[in-house]
């Protein structure tokens, strides 16, 4: 039995001595006419390689550079270009009949230029187009199918990809990896490809591609599981820089394409979104999950079944959007009513809410119906929004807008209970507008009026108060009935906030100040928007002010002016 081993060890070494032997006889630049040839048919385009070399441990045949050509209405230039190719090859056909029987691809360090023209047509779309064209004027319908072109393994590794639509800048992916075993034109195959994606982030693709379209590449079937890491928005060229906009995303979604439409489900974990100039960025991570289908020969899609937030709130999501200019342009529906305010907390900023420094609101519920269009990161904002039963806390409305009820003895309450606030507003690269605005505060009264916030968080805004009659009561009614000083008050009250209380809204959001503006009246009169606070007054004209609200200015201009002296 050990002889047998034995021999059995000598004749596998003379077989591979043997073997080894024979390569280094065969002169491998004999076969690049056939490799060029058999390539360049099934691939559609010229293929060129450089000087051939046998790797005798490895049993392949390596060639020092390979081109691919690209298609002729996209210039001259190199489709793909790598600095070395390494073919795997049947040992025993090599040696014995001279037959070149190709098992494994493997390219170092390519560079793939894709393009796409100002039809929106791509370059590799004509891939295995002209072998398939002539076979189709083949007489039987054997020779009709793609070229019988396949390799067990396809491999690369440190590649390059170059990306330049017909708008835009350049993108760039490099570290590209690529794995995909049974390769061939006329059958799927399974394929995993990873990358980086130049100015922030990674790519993990794994799936199932073909059978291969060869009419149209882009047609070809796809299904599998997309993952990006850390994408950043900016850096990856989705958004520009110039406003502050942008984010950092997770993308875990599946996706599948069949004849041209490309459709997605999955999730995005969004960091640091900022949306709008003038907002900030989102304090903590927001989830949006999503359903979307992509028509990839027109460039344009729908989002359906969406849903944007965090915690137990989210805004429903739906509409559609456009690749084809320079960024992807949205025309988009977001909704929802009786949304938990405290879930909603870290949207707030994403679209440019500011609240005064060291507040929040808690508890309540918050309704909105907007439409947000344009491009990703110059988005038009604009719908009804409106909240209930929240209380501001950390500010008092009452206190800024109130000086007057300290000289009555009356405390106004540290937060700001709002019974019901509701606006329509524009959100823009601009800034923030809201015509008309309304709120009913708790221990206060009704506003309305109209007015904005820019970009640095200005503020501008013209209101109409009309104060609760518990706090502006006529005769000894209500809490300014206590004492002479306080009805002789109230009477002055209680006449002018039949009409409104004009006040000029101004400072920042974060800081906002409050001034006496007897002009407001006539204006927000006059502009309907001061209607629902004028059904006591006997006079709807839009006229001046009258005595007893002059005089109400007058005290409450003293009351802020020596405010402000101490």
């Amino acid at each position: 039995m050990k002889r047998l081993l034995t021999g059995l060890c000598v004749l596998l070494l003379l077989l591979v001595v043997i073997g080894a032997g024979g390569l280094l006889l065969i002169d491998a630049n004999d076969f690049r006419p056939q490799i060029q040839v058999s390539l360049g048919q099934a691939l559609g385009r010229e293929v060129t390689l450089g000087k051939l070399h046998v790797s005798v441990w490895s049993g392949s045949l390596d060639a020092d550079r390979i081109r691919i050509g690209d298609d002729p209405a996209f210039g001259r230039q190199a489709f793909v270009s790598a600095g070395s190719l390494r073919l795997g090859v049947e040992l025993w056909p090599l040696l014995l009949h001279r037959q070149l029987h190709i098992t494994s691809l493997t390219l170092q360090q390519p560079t793939v230029r894709l393009l796409q023209d100002r039809a929106g047509r791509w370059n590799f779309a004509s891939f295995g187009a002209a072998a398939a064209a002539s076979s189709a004027s083949a007489p039987d319908e054997s020779s009709a199918r793609p070229p019988a072109f396949s390799v067990d393994r396809l491999r690369i590794t440190d590649g390059r990809i170059d990306l330049q639509r017909a708008v835009g800048d350049a993108r760039s992916y490099r570290k590209v990896a690529l794995s995909a075993d049974h390769v061939g034109l006329g059958a799927a195959f399974p394929f995993s490809m990873s990358a980086a994606i130049a100015g922030g982030g990674s790519l993990q693709l794994d799936g199932k591609l073909g059978p291969w379209a060869a009419g149209n590449a882009v047609l070809t079937p796809v299904d599998a599981h997309l993952q990006v890491h850390d994408l950043d928005l900016v850096g990856a060229g989705l958004m520009t820089s110039t406003d502050g906009v942008g984010g950092v995303l997770d993308i875990d979604t599946q996706i599948s394409s069949a004849r041209g439409v490309l459709g997605s489900k999955g999730g995005i974990d969004a960091r640091r979104l900022r949306l709008v100039a003038s907002g900030t960025a989102s304090p903590q991570p927001l989830r949006i999950d999503y359903q979307a289908s992509y028509r990839l020969l027109g460039g344009t899609g729908s989002i359906d079944h969406g849903a944007l937030g965090s915690g137990g709130a989210k805004l429903a999501v739906n509409g559609s959007f456009d690749n084809r200019g320079k960024l992807i342009q949205l025309d988009l529906r977001l909704g929802g009513r009786q949304l938990p305010v405290d879930d909603l907390q870290p949207l707030l900023p994403v679209f440019g809410v500011v609240l005064p420094k060291d507040s929040r609101l808690s508890g309540g519920s918050l309704g909105l119906d907007l439409r947000a269009r344009g491009p990703l990161d110059a988005l038009v904002i604009s719908g009804p929004v409106s909240l209930d039963n929240s209380r501001l806390v950390g500010f008092s409305l009452g206190s800024k807008l109130g000086g007057v009820l300290s000289l009555a003895g009356i405390k106004a309450p540290q937060d700001t209970l709002i019974r019901h606030a509701a606006a329509t507003l524009k959100i823009s690269p601009a800034g923030i507008h809201a015509e008309p605005a309304s709120a009913d505060i708790a221990d206060l009264g009704s506003l309305a009026g109209k007015g904005g916030m820019a970009v640095d968080g200005r503020l501008d805004f013209s209101m109409l108060v009309k104060l609760d009659p518990a706090l502006s009561g006529k005769g000894t009614s209500g809490l300014l009935g206590n004492s002479g000083a306080g009805r002789l008050l109230g009477g002055v009250l209680g006449g002018a906030s039949d009409r409104g209380i004009g006040v000029r809204v101004g400072g920042t959001a974060s800081a906002p100040s409050f001034k006496v503006d007897p002009t407001a009246v006539a204006g927000l009169l006059g502009s309907g928007i001061g209607a629902a606070l004028d059904e006591g007054s006997s006079d709807k004209s839009g006229a001046q002010p009258s005595g007893k609200q002059d005089a109400l200015n007058n005290l409450l201009q003293g009351v802020l002016k020596s405010r402000k002296q101490h």
